[in-house]
């Protein structure tokens, strides 16, 4: 899978740092190096959740972490392009009095990142979605279809909608993670600075 990275190597150059590499010391910089990408994982997971008002969970699900080896001495937090469905974020329908006094979908607000925002003629269709949601958002677009057009055109012969649909999406994990890449990434050597001191002194070297 694809997508957005944050990528640290510092486990390198603190090996350089060192007059012998035995293995003994190689493991303690892995160690530190997975350490590290735990508790800054958890930290984007945090911080992420509460600047765009949405659940860890959901996150964690997106934002991943790929630990070191001896082989790899880098650790990578990545997350996936793919943009979370607007449903995901704090949500609900308005509605207006129509015809007869029923009412009709005036539109759905949504906050995302703090800001409340309405989507005009959006509405919710609970049985789309998964069991994380409580439907999708759609909103209508293009051009209304005539009914000649419409008649017995749709999956085994009904009839299509009057007009076309598309489920909103809001912004994707990996556009999240890249307005923040660089204060992580310094977040994350401060981290691994610490920790490879402490696996060192650990392992008595």
């Amino acid at each position: 899978m694809s997508g957005l990275r944050v990528e640290f190597k510092g486990g390198k150059e603190a090996l350089a740092r060192l007059d012998a590499i035995p293995a003994k010391a190689k493991m303690a910089v892995v160690m530190a190096l997975n350490d590290t990408g735990e508790s800054l994982r958890a930290d984007v997971l945090r911080e992420i959740g509460a600047e765009v008002n949405i659940k860890r969970v959901l996150l964690r699900e997106r934002i991943r972490l790929t630990r070191a080896t001896k082989g790899r001495m880098a650790v990578r937090i990545w997350a996936m392009k793919k943009g979370l469905v607007l449903s995901h974020f704090p949500h609900k329908q308005l509605w207006k009095k129509g015809k007869n006094g029923k009412r009709r979908p005036a539109g759905v607000q949504v906050n995302v990142s703090g800001r409340t925002s309405v989507m005009d003629g959006a509405f919710i269709v609970k049985s789309a979605g998964s069991g994380s949601t409580d439907g999708l958002i759609f909103v209508r677009y293009g051009p209304k279809r005539e009914m000649s057009e419409r008649r017995g055109a749709g999956p085994n012969g009904y009839d299509l909608l009057r007009q076309r649909i598309r489920a909103l999406y809001g912004p994707s994990p990996s556009q999240i993670l890249n307005t923040r890449k660089p204060d992580f990434e310094a977040q994350g050597e401060n981290i691994l600075e610490r920790e490879v001191r402490r696996q060192l002194e650990r392992a008595k070297l």
